[in-house]
């Protein structure tokens, strides 16, 4: 029963908040120095092992990188290399982030945005990734999600590993871009 309100009041803060921002230009090229925006789920240790190593590959390829993680529950004394935002830091009906880590994100002119949380759609990293300033904005597809904020969308497919995701995308990033 709380589940469509809070869905209700999730859409109309995302929809009120894009109505205020400024339009975005492509400007990505994978061969040029970009300044990446890396979303990810805090909560999977191999996963967040997964995506450090990927920023400091895409550092030593001279890029800049922000990492920004999404934990389901509290930090209580969580120590993360990479900002962190939680569960108690979403408004309680829409459940849309507020913490001073996500908006200071969000305003960022990111060359891309890229969603690491290949698993499972967190609706907080899909308003960040709505809202953000990026110019190039890339995540999992989701095959049960009615919409989605992405330039380009890859299918994780339901064994797929972060590691394995993140080696298709670098490929794809090449192939295309």
């Amino acid at each position: 029963m709380l589940e469509p309100i809070q869905t209700y009041f999730f859409e109309r803060a995302k929809r009120k908040k894009l109505q205020v921002t400024d339009g975005r230009s492509a400007q990505f090229r994978i061969s040029d120095k970009n300044h990446f925006g890396i979303l990810v789920d805090a909560g999977n240790y191999n996963d967040r092992n997964d995506v450090l190593a990927f920023a400091d590959r895409l550092r030593k390829d001279g890029h800049r990188v922000k990492i920004l993680g999404y934990l389901v529950g509290r930090i209580d004394g969580a120590s993360m290399p990479f900002d962190i935002f939680a569960t108690a830091q979403l408004s309680k009906v829409s459940q849309v982030p507020k913490s001073p880590e996500v908006d200071t994100f969000i305003l960022q002119k990111f060359d891309a945005l890229i969603n690491l949380s290949i698993h499972q759609n967190h609706k907080p990293l899909d308003y960040i990734s709505t809202l953000s300033r990026a110019s190039f904005r890339i995540g999992p597809w989701y095959h049960h999600a009615q919409s989605n904020p992405y330039d380009l969308c890859i299918d994780a497919g339901n064994s797929a590993t972060l590691n394995e995701w993140i080696n298709e995308l670098m490929h794809t990033l090449q192939k295309i871009y």
